[in-house]
Parts: C-alpha cells; structure tokens; sequence
C-alpha cells in the first residue's frame, strides 16, 4: 500500500532531457495512443508494466490527471537563462561563429528533439568541457530551461537567417534547414562549400573560418554571391554583343 500512495508524476523540474528524449522515442513508435501514454506513465513513475498493471483503477485516475497536467504545462511558453547550474549559454548573435550556426543546422535538420542536448552544448559553455562533454551533461539537466533555451537560440538564429534569405533556398527554418543557394552539390556539401569560399575571401585556413562571427561570415557570402551575379550578367551582355 505504501508503494501505491507514493506512486506519483514527477514534476518537470524531476525529468530531465535525457528522460524526456526517451519519452519522444516512445512517441514516435508504432504504438496506438493509450498504449504510448501507458508506457510513458509507467517510465515515469519508475515501474514496470507489471507493477502499473497492478495499480488501482482509482490511483490509475490520480497518476492519469497528473499526467495531463504535466503536459499541458509543456505547452506554456518559458523564459530563457543565460545560466543553468554552471553552464553559461549565449544569446547574443554578435557572438555566434559560423562553426556554431552550421553545427546547430546539421544537429536540427537530422532530428531536433534527439539531438535536443547536442543544440544546446553548441551554443554553450562550461569551463574548458569539450562539446561532447558539456552534451553529456546536458542530458542530466532539467528539460524545461534546455528547451526554453534552445527554442530562443533557434529563434536568434532564424531572424538572423531572415536578414539574409537571399543566400538560402528557403526561408522558414521549421520546414527545411537552411542552405547556401549556389546550385545541387550544397545539398550534401553547401556549408563545407561555403566556408571553403569564405576562408579563400579571407586569405585564412579552412578552421580559422570556422571561427569567424557569423554574421562577418554571411556579409562575406552575401558580398561573394553579389559579386558571382554581377560576373554573370556583364558575361550574358559580352556574348548577346558577339552574337549580335
């Protein structure tokens, strides 16, 4: 009976990121409705199916409305932090490197939600912890500030993607990933390609350019695609003149 009166839903300050990514692989199975919320209700509370099968129908109903609730306050908008526990996360654009941004696009076009930990270890910090580190240590926070904080960066990083829509094929971030427009190989290369043109614009290695601003970068893109336009229109004219 003690067992039973102290089955609960944990509050969102109790699950972390690494149990919510679980709960969205549960999520994303085959499985019909009740079953998904059977067995997220079951993780949650820490029991097998056969122990949650053994609940009562009226404490089944008690752990169900908590259930809701939970979730339903997943729905309400949060507030960013610049700081959980010791990890320091940067809002600022004027300070994101075009290796974080191509990182951050590589991580959410390939599964937003399982890569949830690895967004939010590229724009963060935590004394001298590598990016596979501070990821790992991520998972063991709490889900809610990582995802507040992720969905602001992703916000950052799609008005500044909006004050250059002319370098990428499409302009909403929610539908695709945002690409370089020059032709069918950016598909699998584009941002490979594109820092290969910024480094040689910049007269510095491939790594350095990496490590430029990125908005100095996308000026760097946008002056290379003004200056790849402007080549092609005085060529049209030469040879409408030689045929002419």
């Amino acid at each position: 009976m003690i067992f039973i009166n102290r089955l609960r839903i944990p509050k969102w300050d109790k699950i972390t990121v690494e149990m919510y990514q679980y709960i969205n692989e549960i999520n994303e199975t085959d499985m019909d409705q009740v079953d998904k919320v059977l067995f997220t209700m079951a993780f949650l509370t820490g029991k097998s199916e056969e122990e949650f099968d053994k609940i009562n129908k009226h404490k089944f109903a008690q752990l169900q409305r908590q259930f809701q609730n939970r979730f339903a306050q997943l729905k309400m908008q949060g507030k960013e932090t610049e700081r959980i526990k010791d990890f320091k996360f940067n809002f600022d654009i004027r300070r994101v490197t075009l290796g974080q941004f191509i990182e951050v696009q590589h991580f959410y076009k390939n599964n937003y939600m399982v890569n949830l930990h690895l967004i939010a270890a590229s724009f963060s910090t935590c004394k001298d912890l590598s990016h596979v580190e501070r990821a790992d240590r991520i998972l063991k926070m709490p889900l809610l500030p990582v995802l507040y904080n992720v969905t602001k960066f992703l916000e950052v990083i799609k008005k500044l993607s909006s004050e250059y829509n002319g370098l990428f094929g499409i302009e909403d971030m929610e539908e695709e990933e945002l690409k370089p427009l020059t032709n069918g190989f950016n598909e699998q290369y584009g941002w490979i390609y594109s820092a290969q043109k910024i480094a040689e614009f910049e007269r510095i290695k491939l790594d350095e350019a990496y490590d430029l601003p990125i908005i100095q970068a996308f000026n760097d893109l946008a002056f290379l695609k003004a200056h790849q336009e402007y080549e092609a229109e005085i060529n049209k004219r030469n040879i409408n003149a030689v045929i002419q």
